[in-house]
């Protein structure tokens, strides 16, 4: 049985941690980097955190230039890319005129950028085009979320629900570290947001192995009594996180949803009434070993809204 007091763990206090940090959102004057800003922007106000906003230009090779030439373009490239995340900020506060917001430029690779501003960042947030194929992520929002060391937003463009009444978190929890982490940040981001909160667990019908004889009837079907347990043990898990929500933030609303089937498909079919969908990552930290889990990998390619990726350790 899943116990509440094993979902409450070190992260009693979401963002505890990093609560005196900034927001860091990527911005380059594109449509997706607009719409990032945007939301960056509404959850730096929404928790009382400034809002830093990072470009980074990328250095072109330049081997064979001289050094001073060298040294003199990348000052110039520099100044230039000070200048955008400059106005970038300043169009932020030009809709949340009370935000505190700061533009910094960088020369160097963007993802490699933010996934170093994110070691002191509350969370890093990054656009995305929904018009890539799904079997498509990219290149920056994936390297971010895979490497980056704070819960990543990765937002779609063109549109997405605004989240607040009416537009839910959706929180997917599968019992794991990351998922506990994962419904922290949740349920405070629905609480700031004064939004709803749906808790979400999915599971599957056991696949019968030749081994297993014990656990299926007669035409080789799983036994409803095993598929009743799965049923019931995905109940216990979101009833203990939705307790543990509500001992946390007693005005979040919350609806529990157990669904049968794959983790991706139920995320992703609750989301399309959501304004912003949270998952949890098993892939490892860093840039050794695995970088996304492959629920969060297929929910961020698939989602048309704004995906929250939180990896256990993030908080």
């Amino acid at each position: 049985m899943t116990d509440v007091r094993a979902l409450r763990g070190p992260w009693a206090n979401p963002l505890s941690t990093r609560c005196g940090e900034a927001v860091v959102v990527g911005y380059d004057e594109s449509r997706e980097g607009a719409n990032a800003l945007g939301w960056a922007a509404s959850h730096a106000e929404a928790f009382g955190l400034p809002l830093k906003v990072v470009y980074a230009a990328s250095v072109p090779e330049l081997a064979s230039t001289p050094e001073d030439a060298v040294l003199a373009e990348n000052t110039d490239r520099l100044g230039r890319a000070t200048l955008v995340a400059r106005r970038g900020a300043t169009r932020a506060r030009e809709v949340h005129p009370s935000l505190k917001t700061h533009g910094q430029g960088a020369i160097g690779n963007p993802a490699a950028e933010l996934v170093m501003q994110s070691a002191s960042a509350s969370v890093v947030v990054v656009g995305r085009r929904t018009t890539r194929p799904t079997s498509s992520l990219g290149s920056i929002s994936f390297a971010v979320g895979a490497h980056a060391r704070c819960p990543v937003v990765v937002v779609p463009f063109p549109t997405y629900p605004r989240l607040g009444p009416g537009c839910p978190v959706v929180v997917g929890v599968d019992g794991s570290g990351s998922s506990k982490e994962a419904l922290l940040f949740a349920a405070a981001t629905a609480d700031r947001a004064r939004a709803d909160l749906v808790v979400l667990s999915a599971w599957a019908r056991p696949r019968p192995e030749p081994w297993m004889p014990a656990l299926t009837d007669a035409d080789g079907r799983p036994d409803e009594a095993v598929a009743a347990i799965e049923l019931e043990a995905a109940g216990r898990l979101v009833g203990a996180a939705v307790s543990l929500v509500h001992e946390k933030y007693p005005d979040v609303v919350t609806t529990q949803r157990v669904r049968q089937g794959l983790a991706v498909e139920a995320l992703i079919a609750q989301s399309a009434r959501s304004g912003l969908l949270v998952v949890g990552s098993r892939g490892r930290g860093g840039f050794a070993g695995l970088m996304l889990g492959s629920v969060s990998r297929a929910v961020l390619r698939q989602a048309e809204i704004p995906v929250a990726v939180v990896r256990s350790g993030n908080l």
